[in-house]
């Protein structure tokens, strides 16, 4: 039924990867986000 040989793997392994990298990505720009909208609130609290 899943017959996997190296032929379909050249065209299946790139688009895996490819959305392996897009969910790191969007993962780490996540965390990145959240730390600079708490720095922002911090920073604005104190200038209050």
């Amino acid at each position: 039924m899943f017959d996997i040989d190296k032929y379909s793997m050249i065209s299946f392994a790139p688009s895996i990867l490819i959305v392996a990298a897009m969910l790191v990505i969007s993962f780490f720009g996540l965390r990145f986000m959240k730390r600079e909208i708490a720095k922002d609130a911090a920073r604005a609290q104190q200038q209050k």
